[in-house]
């Protein structure tokens, strides 16, 4: 398994001279870490995508941009996609813009003139830049990546790559009502062996590890009781699930769910 490590920021000057030395992640701590990578990940879909045409996701993230990489690969536009004048896929969702363009190669190994249904693999080289807006979570968006897939001709791809970005980012707390956070992250990732259905586009296993480093501030909760300027460092794993979910473990001791179809993420009960 490949790892991942995410390195997170403050957003000011003041608070990256505010806290200097680490300190052990709290609660709130994870529950927030754990809304930062769901965000990442998935927010929110328009479900009827996958198989047949070109799909109809409307949201943001990694789930939805493999999805949109994997049309591409098979010569289907995605909705909202354009071919611009600088020779890539152009469309903005959420205010991102994703930009992408796409090598195929058919089962032989050769290169195609132009990507079809019988692309095997591709490269894909992908870009977000833009502001992200949702109810929870706002973000300015600056990322590049380069993906690989693979076995495009059988019932299962594999995705492989590496990507990179800056995320200045603002949210309301899921977890907490009336708390507010903020953060930078600076990241790089990388994915190894994630498998999706050719037929619906939908992500079936795999798994990415992240290394993080984090600094976050809250601000708003009662008197200032919970308000917060701090870092800490946070392992998570990412698992995807056939079900349409993934599950998040941090520290290998605190356990999320993602929900791959709306980017929402839930913890466990207390037992």
């Amino acid at each position: 398994m490949k790892r991942t490590t995410l390195i997170t920021l403050g957003l000011s000057l003041a608070a990256c001279s505010s806290s200097t030395d680490t300190q052990p992640p709290t609660s709130a701590d994870y529950d927030d870490t754990a809304q930062a990578i769901a965000s990442s990940t998935v927010t929110g879909r328009n479900a009827g995508g996958g198989g047949g045409g070109g799909g109809g996701d409307t949201g943001a993230g990694d789930v939805i941009a493999m999805r949109d990489a994997m049309n591409l690969a098979f010569g289907r536009l995605p909705i909202g996609f354009a071919l611009h004048g600088d020779g890539r896929f152009h469309c903005n969702r959420m205010g991102v813009d994703n930009s992408l363009t796409v090598t195929c190669k058919d089962a032989a190994g050769a290169t195609l003139a132009k990507c079809d249904k019988t692309t095997d693999s591709a490269t894909v080289d992908i870009a977000w830049t833009g502001k992200l807006e949702t109810p929870n979570f706002t973000a300015t968006v600056d990322r590049q990546g380069s993906w690989t897939i693979t076995g495009l001709q059988s019932d299962t791809a594999t995705f492989n790559g590496d990507s990179s970005f800056s995320l200045d980012s603002s949210f309301t707390s899921m977890f907490r009502p009336g708390e507010t956070g903020s953060a930078t992250f600076s990241n790089t990732a990388s994915y190894d062996a994630i498998t999706i259905a050719t037929a619906d586009r939908e992500i079936t296993g795999g798994s990415a590890t992240f290394e993080v480093k984090a600094h976050r501030t809250v601000t708003g909760s009662p008197m200032g009781k919970h308000d917060v300027d701090k870092s800490f460092d946070v392992t998570a794993v990412l698992t995807f699930n056939a079900d349409h979910t993934a599950t998040l473990v941090l520290d290998g001791t605190r356990t999320f769910t993602i929900d791959l179809e709306t980017g929402k993420v839930t913890r466990p009960p207390s037992p």
